[in-house]
């Protein structure tokens, strides 16, 4: 008898979950969608899965500029541990101002557009700190009568692009060998020599797919490079400039402010 009971509750359990679904199919997706959404305890709940995607920097914005929610990569990448200490925070925060102008320039570009800005190159550090290209993707955030109230972003490794083009393949080991070899005498016939181009060629395909030409990417990778060392050590200008490949501290501070918009010794007293 108990196990005909059980049998019997078995299938009153399985008509009731096909009626249930059933009678929803008639519901409008957004409805749907809409009701999900509206049970969940938070939208954090959600975001802590991207804490699993090592790779991949997620962030959200408010109207402001202000950190909402990061990931653990975020987290990592800014030296943090925990999202307490980047809620409320902005980029002016975390980096110096001409710097932290340009990410929120960026910011505004999308919120005022309301648009989504997809697949923006950015040459930064990654969470291990070594260089890498990234691309950036970000996406208004609206409230529900419609107004922009913020922004949500993602950045991931250039490499692991899904819609990588061929002209990034071609030009990658001229790419990885500059940021791996930046303190080195580098020059743009032997970077063009290594992906069997010609010097034209190169400078091409390389402006094309990068929207620089490859002598300012060298020198972006050593400003890149000096900016790493000044945050954290206490090396003079001098030794700086000979670490990350510049010709002498003269024009390492010529290039460094061209880059960034402030000299290495405003950069380094920031971090102080």
């Amino acid at each position: 008898m108990t196990w005909f009971a059980g049998k019997v509750l078995d299938s009153l359990r399985i008509l009731l979950y096909y009626f249930g679904i059933n009678k929803e199919r008639n519901m409008k997706p957004e409805a749907l969608q809409g009701r999900f959404f509206n049970d969940l305890r938070s939208v954090t709940d959600i975001i802590r899965l991207l804490d699993w995607t090592p790779e991949v920097h997620f962030f959200a914005k408010d109207r402001d500029g202000r950190f909402m929610a990061v990931n653990r990569s975020s987290l990592d990448r800014h030296g943090l541990t925990s999202e307490s200490e980047i809620i409320g925070k902005t980029d002016f925060d975390f980096h110096p101002p001409s710097m932290a102008a340009a990410y929120v320039d960026e910011d505004q570009r999308v919120m005022e557009s309301g648009e989504p800005l997809p697949e923006q190159r950015w040459l930064v550090y990654d969470s291990v700190g070594t260089q890498r290209w990234f691309l950036s993707t970000k996406h208004p955030l609206f409230d529900r009568s419609g107004e922009v109230i913020g922004i949500a972003g993602l950045m991931r490794p250039l490499a692991n692009s899904p819609f990588l083009h061929a002209e990034y393949s071609t030009l990658k080991l001229a790419v990885d060998w500059v940021l791996e070899h930046y303190q080195e005498k580098l020059k743009v016939p032997d970077l063009a020599k290594m992906v069997s181009l010609s010097v034209s060629q190169f400078e091409r395909k390389f402006k094309a797919q990068f929207e620089m030409s490859p002598t300012r990417f060298i020198i972006l990778a050593r400003v890149n490079a000096a900016r790493a060392i000044l945050a954290q050590h206490a090396h003079s200008l001098g030794d700086v400039a000979q670490r990350c490949g510049f010709y002498d501290q003269s024009q390492f501070s010529r290039m460094f402010k061209r880059e960034t918009g402030i000299t290495p010794k405003e950069y380094r007293n920031f971090f102080r």
